[in-house]
């Protein structure tokens, strides 16, 4: 047991990026929690274009967006 946490606290956070490995690339969920509409939208762009980036730098192929329907 940690002694900066007690054992029974959870943890909680605000952000997550979840990246899925496909035949065609990958494709990167990002979820964003917070109060202000703005703060949340600004946040959730920014950690997608960033994990897109770091992708392209690190030579990952990205999965095409695919429209449903048409």
């Amino acid at each position: 047991m940690s002694a900066s946490m007690p054992e029974n606290q959870q943890v909680v956070y605000s952000r997550s990026i979840k990246i899925n490995d496909t035949a065609k690339g990958i494709r990167i969920d990002v979820h964003v929690c917070a109060n202000d509409t703005g703060q949340t939208i600004e946040q959730a762009f920014s950690m997608y274009l960033k994990a897109q980036q770091t992708a392209r730098d690190n030579k990952i192929t990205l999965a095409p967006t695919e429209v449903n329907g048409k």
